[in-house]
């Protein structure tokens, strides 16, 4: 497979930019070529209804991380529906385009596009998605790799009629403290590996939060969890994707040999303090043989169980 540069996540891109709530968007604004390229060209329409409407829907909303690229991604399906909340921002940013000739600044950076391409599409992605989609024994209809010169990380899924596609967004390139491109295709592989594996992970926890409803003591042992996993699901969806990006990276040592693997584990630790019993619960998976839906709603309190004692007073001590 190849990755892509999306027209729809660069417009999106551009009005979260113009909108500057970067304290909620995070937008990788260290990618000063990309970021000058969009003040430039579209520094005469701050004062656009759609960057207008798109700063409110930031701020009274929640209109970030994947909100703005499912909707942009779903815009014809939107824009057809009259009462759906982002109905207005959809024909507003049509407009937007239209009038800063948006299709025209994508052309402009065709040459910028597509020397980020060669330089990732030299990665075995094929090899990567594979082993992803083999270890979840699932698949979508369609899976997109999609490249943003000035943000990601994400994954996620939309369904189409009945139709299953999974996007995961990764930011490339990454600029060393020289501002030079980083050429560390390890950690742009677990990245992606972390991601996609949202997509299989999201629905099934998201599915069944009645299974976190009696383990409040667990989600509060953490004091150091990032802010932006705010609700006990998200950060169940984290415990098993930074897992199961750690097992990419060791089962797959061979392709990424200077990878230290020590060092991420001791990284992951510092907030999510019991990563080594989800690590545990994924080499059990691996061994079964169910789909991982009936293996995760089977076997998620035995593991928190184990971990905070059903009294809610045992916590196992923070490795």
């Amino acid at each position: 497979m190849q990755a892509e540069i999306n027209k729809q996540v660069e417009l999106v891109q551009v009005l979260l930019y113009l909108a500057d709530e970067q304290e909620h968007t995070v937008q990788y604004l260290e990618n000063k070529i990309y970021s000058k390229s969009i003040s430039d060209w579209f520094k005469s329409y701050k004062a656009h209804a759609a960057v207008k409407t798109t700063k409110k829907l930031i701020t009274e909303n929640n209109f970030f991380h994947i909100r703005p690229l499912r909707a942009v991604l779903d815009m014809k399906n939107i824009l057809q529906d009259d009462l759906h909340e982002f109905n207005l921002w959809a024909e507003e940013t049509v407009r937007f385009a239209e009038e800063s000739r948006f299709d025209d600044f994508f052309g402009t950076q065709n040459n910028y596009y597509a020397g980020i391409l060669d330089y990732v599409n030299s990665c075995d992605f094929d090899t990567w998605i594979a082993y992803i989609e083999n270890y979840f024994k699932s698949k979508p209809d369609e899976f997109h790799l999609i490249i943003c010169p000035i943000a990601g990380n994400y994954g996620f899924g939309i369904l189409h009629g009945e139709k299953k596609i999974a996007y995961t967004v990764r930011c490339m390139p990454r600029y060393d403290k020289n501002g030079k491109p980083d050429n560390r295709f390890d950690f742009f592989a677990m990245g992606i590996a972390h991601e996609y594996a949202h997509c299989f992970v999201n629905p099934i926890v998201e599915g069944n939060t009645e299974l976190l409803k009696n383990h409040v003591q667990f989600f509060e042992s953490h004091k150091n969890m990032p802010k932006s996993y705010n609700t006990d699901y998200a950060v169940m969806n984290e415990y098993l994707v930074r897992a199961f990006q750690i097992r990419f990276m060791e089962e797959n040592r061979r392709l990424f040999p200077e990878f230290d693997i020590s060092a991420e584990y001791k990284r992951q630790r510092e907030s999510f303090i019991f990563i080594d019993k989800f690590i545990a619960l994924l080499k059990e998976f691996e061994k079964s043989e169910l789909q991982f839906p009936e293996f995760y709603t089977k076997n998620i309190e035995r593991i928190i169980d184990g971990i905070v004692g059903k009294d809610g007073k045992q916590i196992i001590a923070q490795i």
